[in-house]
């Protein structure tokens, strides 16, 4: 068991790649790799303990060597992460989505650039849990539109990361969806995950208009699946550490003001997710996330979606505040202006009526809470 525990090693392949001759070489993918090299490896591997073994492709200009390093780090026993910085560009005659390489040109790229497919292959047979790719990439203009089918990964892989669009002449500028998540890795207790990080990274990182940000995916893995005929030897790991949700409420400010309600209501999301994992959903943390919604919510003109949030923040803080606390009487005052903007006949205005004249109730508002009751009936 010993000499098993001892051949689980983590791995960190780091890609740096870009057409040497490109015009549109504006993303410097080496700062992308360099930046994420100099954040340790327990941290970019979420807490693994054991021994990590660090691989740095920088230009490389072969696919055949590229996939063969893939899958050497494919092939390894204990976690692993890939990173892929540089240029998408899609081939001609069978429409994939390659990443170029150093000697990629428009007329070469199904001999020069590396297959997407080749990526998902090499990591098909990966136990769930244990795989991460992050993607910092600028997209050739052939690529678009971007299709869902373009960035496939098996669904035991993790995919964080984004695609700017296509860029004009200028100068190179470093990845800043990179820069931002090894900040936060580096600066954050250890443990922290991936899927909590990669919004407030993206949200901080100053995109241009039109980058896709890859969403995390949709149900998270708790029963790694054995790889067929491959022993897999017990993975040394750190005891588990609570580590509190990430405060998202900066990332989501930005993402308002800049008019992204979309994006805010998605991080709004993931903070909920976050806090209801590690603090659960009767915690004074939960209160400050519903407010959010709500706010979210408004901002976005969503009258019934906001009324909810609001009387849930009212009815989560008289959990532990008393009837005359300030943050439970904004919150009623709140949800009852924006109860007030359901339009009559909408299936929400009866049913958030009932909650919402019992929140005033409680409060001490009995002549609102009847002409909510009246309107609701």
């Amino acid at each position: 068991m010993t000499n098993h525990q001892s051949e689980a090693r983590g791995r960190v392949l780091l890609l740096a790649a870009a057409p040497r001759r490109s015009r549109r070489r504006l993303l410097d993918p080496e700062h992308g790799v360099t930046t994420l090299a100099n954040v340790s490896a327990d941290r970019l591997l979420q807490g693994w303990a054991g021994p990590v073994d660090a691989v740095q492709l920088v230009d490389p200009g072969e696919p055949q060597a590229v996939l063969a390093r893939l899958q050497e780090a494919a092939a390894a026993a204990g976690p692993l992460l890939v990173y892929v910085c540089g240029q998408l560009i899609r081939d001609h005659r069978q429409h994939q989505v390659h990443l170029a390489l150093a000697k990629t040109g428009s007329t070469t790229i199904r001999y020069t650039a590396l297959p997407w497919s080749w990526l998902a292959q090499a990591l098909a047979a990966r136990s769930a849990g244990t795989t991460t790719v992050v993607v910092d990439v600028i997209a050739d203009p052939s690529c678009l539109p971007m299709r869902e089918e373009d960035l496939q990964l098996p669904e035991a892989v993790e995919r964080y990361g984004v695609v700017a669009p296509p860029a004009r002449r200028g100068p190179w500028r470093p990845p800043a969806y990179t820069v931002q998540l090894a900040q936060l890795l580096r600066s954050g207790p250890v443990g922290q995950r991936l899927a909590d990080l990669h919004p407030v990274a993206a949200a901080q990182a100053g995109l241009e208009p039109g980058t896709v940000v890859l969403a995390p995916p949709p149900v998270e893995v708790e029963v790694p699946r054995p790889r067929p005929a491959v022993h897999q030897p017990p993975m040394p790991t750190r005891p588990p550490v609570e580590v509190p949700a990430v405060d998202l409420r900066p990332a989501i400010a930005e993402a308002m003001h800049a008019g992204h309600h979309q994006a805010a209501a998605e991080l709004a999301a993931q903070w909920e997710r976050s806090v209801l994992r590690t603090a659960g959903h009767l915690s004074p943390e939960m209160g400050d996330v519903l407010e959010v919604q709500a706010t979210v919510a408004a901002a976005a003109g969503q009258a019934a979606r906001a009324a909810d949030r609001w009387t849930a923040t009212a009815e989560h803080r008289l959990r532990w505040s008393a009837v005359e606390d300030q943050a439970v009487q904004l919150a009623a005052r709140n949800a009852l202006a924006c109860w007030r903007q359901i339009p009559p006949g909408e299936p929400e205005l009866a049913t958030l009526g009932a909650r919402l004249a019992q929140v005033l109730q409680a409060i001490g508002r009995g002549t609102a809470a009847d002409a909510v009751a009246r309107r609701s009936a």
